[in-house]
């Protein structure tokens, strides 16, 4: 069974501000990628069992995704998507949109971002967010990860300072998106000594040398039990993923170098992700 945990289902017309566009550009992509339809992303999603499924609120940088049309969408696709509640803690109210989003829309977890956000991961502003998710079941899903957006510090994505909320909240289930790129050793260090923290790997692929010694590291380190499949969709498919991970030694390929042994690729494509985070059998 294939659990695709770290998708995105975002309305760019409405949920995008000009900043967004801006800062794609300047980066060199296409801001085209985040326009699709709600079928587009189905079929984006199609070869997995179940996903997990989330907008972006992030006033900062002009993100302002809409938890209400993601969570309308997985109420009509219950059988297959899991919503994740889009929290800022720079809105005012956002601890009460934290509680309105799982009292009334089932949120089974939340999606921050504190390099788009423009909020240090420590900061006072999250740890009211921390402590409901911790006291409630709640995984976070955290990007700490580098990003095409500006005007915010790099640092607020460093995967040590979730190691730093997990030793403040051990009993929190969190995950560090993208492994952490570029600091996927600190992301390994941070997830191998805390019970409750994670990494996933999406977005990883597509750059396969740095994704190859990421996945060797893992290996040497003894803890791809840790890491969990994530596409990130539009940012690529849940089919594409899965292939690109499967082909993680193709750039080893013909040399001496060693290669992630086959058994702990497939592990991590069949892991039972809402059960490692507390929701749930797939």
């Amino acid at each position: 069974m294939i659990i695709d945990m770290h998708t995105h289902l975002i309305c760019a017309r409405e949920d995008l501000r000009e900043q967004v566009y801006c800062d794609l550009v300047s980066s060199g992509m296409d801001p085209k990628i985040w326009e699709y339809s709600e079928e587009e992303y189905c079929e984006g999603t199609r070869a997995a069992d179940r996903a997990i499924v989330f907008g972006l609120r992030a006033r900062k940088t002009g993100w302002e995704a809409s938890n209400a049309r993601v969570a309308d969408f997985v109420r009509r696709h219950a059988e297959k998507y899991v919503y994740f509640a889009a929290i800022d803690p720079a809105e005012p109210d956002c601890a009460e949109q934290l509680r309105n989003e799982v009292s009334v829309h089932h949120a089974k977890g939340v999606k921050l971002g504190a390099i788009y956000q423009g909020v240090h991961p420590l900061d006072e502003r999250y740890m009211p967010i921390y402590a409901f998710c911790e006291k409630n079941g709640l995984p976070i899903i955290s990007h700490s990860a580098a990003t095409f957006s500006s005007g915010v510090p790099l640092d607020y994505a460093r995967p040590a300072h979730m190691d730093e909320v997990a030793c403040r909240f051990p009993g929190l289930r969190l995950v560090i998106a993208h492994l952490g790129h570029p600091w996927e050793g600190e992301a390994l260090a941070a997830i191998r000594k805390q019970e409750c923290l994670y990494a996933d790997l999406s977005a990883l692929f597509y750059r396969p040398w740095q994704f190859y010694n990421s996945m060797m590291l893992a290996v040497e380190y003894g803890c791809t039990n840790k890491l969990l499949f994530g596409s990130d969709f539009p940012a690529t498919t849940t089919e594409a993923s899965v292939a690109g991970i499967r082909g993680v030694n193709r750039i080893v390929q013909g040399t001496t170098l060693p290669k992630v042994p086959v058994e702990i690729v497939e592990s991590i494509l069949e892991r039972d992700a809402l059960s490692a985070l507390g929701i749930g059998r797939a």
